[in-house]
């Protein structure tokens, strides 16, 4: 399997100094015929320049907003890492040069096809929607510090309220982020099955629920105080009392190039779960010496 490295696009994170000269760096090295894309302004440009493959400069939160512009164009993505953990993405920062070339010209052994989900909202009496979530989709409690009450249904019929800081209904792309944090399971990259997870709930039912990919899970807001739902963390929505947001299987899938195994997820997801505990206790000395430095 190959694709001509002219016909692939890159998008980069802006937030980050070192995204953009890296995606020159690339672009020079694959010969693109595509302009540079940003994360702020790319979902436009795609859908004209129909591309071979996007590949995505920055952490597992550029691919995140990435995935849902490549998967409404049915363009497979390559990921390379400038973040913290990089779940999503393929290569490093630093074997960009050297490797992304390669894998497009053949060097990518399967296409890794993930399931995303539907969210759409139901609030102050108008309907919104988000076809295509990667991660998860999160209903919680707005600027009120106090729990919420949230009603959860699947197909139909009641699971139960929690009173909870929020409810996350997860993928299985996404059951290895925010969910795991919060106790969900981690799922099988492949599964169609959601998980729904509350996080710091007081009540009868503190455990996570799987569902089947076919189910069509409701949250409705219940307490009195507002709320926000947020998709992949980037699309975020007001909600307030009686609102709802059903979450379902999305038409699109989010396809991504890879090498080796498809079960090497398991290897990489120790190593991956390793790296990021080893930054965070790295993060914390650092903070801790210059907090005592600063006196």
């Amino acid at each position: 399997m190959q694709i001509d490295p002219a016909q692939a696009a890159i998008l980069y994170n802006t937030v980050s100094d070192r995204a953009r000269p890296l995606a020159e760096e690339l672009a020079d090295a694959l010969g693109t015929h595509h302009p540079l894309l940003s994360t702020s302004a790319g979902e436009a440009v795609l859908a004209e320049i129909a591309p071979a493959a996007l590949i995505t400069v920055g952490g597992d939160g550029t691919l995140l907003r990435a995935a849902r512009m490549a998967a409404e164009a049915d363009v497979p993505l390559l990921g390379v890492n400038l973040g913290r953990l990089g779940f999503l993405t393929e290569i490093e920062a630093a074997d960009a040069l050297e490797l992304v070339p390669q894998y497009l010209e053949g060097g990518f052994t399967w296409i890794d096809e993930r399931r995303m989900v539907q969210a759409v909202t139901r609030a102050s009496g108008e309907n919104s929607g988000c076809d295509a979530v990667l991660n998860d989709v999160v209903v919680g409690r707005g600027r009120i510090a106090h729990l919420a009450r949230i009603g959860v249904a699947v197909n139909g019929v009641e699971l139960t309220t929690y009173q909870a800081d929020a409810v996350i209904v997860s993928t299985a792309t996404g059951s290895t982020a925010y969910a795991l944090a919060a106790g969900g399971p981690i799922l099988y990259p492949a599964s169609g099955d959601m998980v729904i997870v509350p996080v710091a709930t007081h009540g009868d039912l503190d455990a996570p629920v799987v569902v089947p990919e076919d189910s069509a899970v409701e949250l409705t807001i219940k307490s009195d105080h507002d709320a926000i739902m947020t998709a992949d963390g980037f699309v975020d929505v007001p909600m307030g009392k009686g609102d709802t947001v059903t979450v379902s299987r999305s038409p699109y899938r989010a396809r991504f190039l890879r090498a080796g195994s498809p079960d090497q997820f398991y290897e990489t997801l120790v190593y991956r779960l390793r790296r990021g505990a080893e930054q965070s206790v790295h993060i914390a000395r650092r903070l801790a010496a210059d907090e005592a430095r600063l006196g």
